[in-house]
């Protein structure tokens, strides 16, 4: 499940395909859990802070490092990053477990709102694959919270990974060996605020099946009236979502964004 990719150190500074397209960019050091550090990059696409911030949750193979094409993507509408490792990925200390990355992410918002500053209608949520598990648990629970985020998109995800396990070890008895089992079906129907999906046609990691049932048990509208919505890529498999179909996502979050804002200033 945590095919970690390690790296002794990740400086943003040895990255200027990324810094080149930012105006401002820094490493940053996050303190989760028991004291373990995890860590991570803060992009600012204008000299002084932004509206906006996508906190950013990856896959579960890598580390930030290999996620050159979204920091191109929140370059093209001028909003801002902040990307961490997990625990016992990239650089960032620890061992991953479904506990330690709902406190990391847990520990990343936190930092957006309190060491960065930017209000919680400010941020938009992002998470692909397993981050999508990860994002919507952390969404669930600031929204139990009676706090709201901007926004939560959600890239090649799933209703459970006891869902995504039982499809790929169909022979194995899953559901007795399983141990983080990341319930976004049972998490979902807590998050108050837009929910934007995307999936590919042709996912065999990921069955389109999945995403469509956590689409299902997702609140039809958010808190603020936006229509919750799932975009479909027809031929795009598991992680070629964005490379296939980036110039699609861009201009979808950039038109959803600013539905979400008329429908904000409309409450």
């Amino acid at each position: 499940m945590y095919p970690a990719g390690r790296a002794n150190q990740l400086a943003v500074a040895d990255y200027p395909l990324t810094t080149e397209k930012f105006s401002t960019s820094s490493d940053v050091e996050i303190v989760s859990g028991n004291s373990e550090t995890i860590r991570g990059w803060y992009l600012q696409a204008k000299k002084e802070r932004g509206h906006r911030l996508v906190l950013l949750f990856h896959g579960n193979g890598s580390h930030r490092g290999r996620r050159v094409p979204w920091y191109d993507l929140c370059s093209s509408i001028d909003v801002d990053v902040l990307a961490v490792d997990y625990r016992g990925y990239g650089d960032s200390e620890g061992r991953p477990s479904e506990k330690a990355l709902t406190e990391d992410a847990a520990a990343s918002w936190k930092y957006a709102t309190q060491t960065l500053g930017y209000r919680p209608d400010q941020i938009i949520i992002l998470g692909e694959s397993l981050g999508g598990g990860v994002s919507v648990k952390l969404t669930s629970m600031i929204c139990q919270q009676d706090d709201q985020p901007a926004g939560l998109i959600l890239v090649s995800t799933f209703s459970s990974m006891l869902d995504a396990a039982r499809n790929r070890f169909w022979w194995l008895p899953v559901r007795f060996l399983l141990i983080d089992r990341y319930r976004s079906d049972l998490e979902i129907p807590h998050v108050t605020c837009p929910v934007l999906q995307f999936h590919g046609s042709s996912d065999s990691i990921v069955p389109l099946s999945l995403a469509q049932r956590l689409h299902e048990v997702t609140p039809p509208q958010s808190k603020c009236g936006a229509a919750k919505k799932l975009v479909l890529f027809r031929g795009t498999g598991h992680n070629d979502i964005l490379d296939r179909n980036g110039k699609e996502m861009q201009d979808a979050i950039h038109k959803w964004i600013q539905q979400v804002e008329i429908s904000e200033s409309l409450h």
